[in-house]
């Protein structure tokens, strides 16, 4: 009986000490930054109504449209498409669909709206949209190796007990055209500046990107943050963030 209890306090003893490393590993992550309306660039031959531009557009506010102007730059000269619907016409879809990639549409609605009003007047919604590039930009060796770099050089460094709880820290930097990491800017600080001076050395000496870019070769610059502790932490859906693609 004795040699039983034994072996089960043994046996808890190692759970525990599995779960205190558990408690100890950070979690880290690097996210593509996106505007909050957008859209990929392979999917532009997909769009036929504004809600297929904007998932938020607040269509039930809308009574009567009065007019629906779309315009992009198309081989550097700024272009507009009308229509006089959500549904989008011939016109406005081949403008979508040949607009330059480095610039965003802007849509522009003028309607009345749907109230009680005796009195109504015309109301205007306007919103723009960026075309998200087809290929993002990668680490030339590849994500594992990425991972492996930060965990060499800044995870592992911060001690344990740093991070507690929802803590987050978030940093924030740009891929350019040429591939070179840019502006690294922390938006989201820790507890310990130390921390975030150390997180900020490692990206800004971090090499060898391949740049993002759109299907006919156009190379653009790209964000991307840098999240070390609990994604649950609800500052987390200020950062505009996605899972790199």
């Amino acid at each position: 009986m004795k040699k039983n209890q034994f072996l089960l306090i043994v046996l808890l003893s190692i759970g525990c000490t599995f779960n205190s490393f558990a408690q100890n590993d950070l979690k880290f992550e690097i996210n593509s930054v996106v505007p909050p309306i957008s859209i990929q660039e392979n999917q532009l031959d997909q769009i036929n109504t504004l809600t297929d531009l904007d998932k938020r557009y607040p269509e039930s506010w809308v009574k009567e449209y009065i007019s629906v102007e779309i315009s992009a730059y198309q081989n550097g000269t700024l272009t507009k498409a009308l229509g006089s619907s959500t549904v989008l016409n011939a016109a406005q879809k081949e403008l979508i669909q040949l607009a330059d990639r480095s610039s965003n549409l802007e849509v522009n609605v003028t309607y009345m709206p749907e109230n009680s009003l005796k009195n109504n007047t015309a109301k205007q919604y306007d919103f723009k949209v960026a075309i998200l590039p087809e290929n993002n930009a990668a680490y030339n060796e590849g994500e594992e190796q990425l991972l492996q770099y930060l965990q060499k050089n800044s995870i592992a460094k911060i001690e344990a007990g740093s991070f507690t709880g929802y803590d987050l820290t978030a940093i924030k930097f740009t891929v350019n055209e040429q591939g070179n990491i840019t502006d690294i800017r922390v938006a989201m600080p820790s507890k310990d500046t130390k921390i975030d001076d150390m997180l900020v050395t490692t990206l800004s000496q971090m090499s060898g990107w391949k740049p993002a870019s759109f299907s006919n070769g156009l190379k653009v610059k790209q964000d991307f943050v840098l999240t070390i502790g609990n994604m649950e932490n609800c500052m987390v859906n200020l950062l505009n963030i996605r899972p790199i693609k």
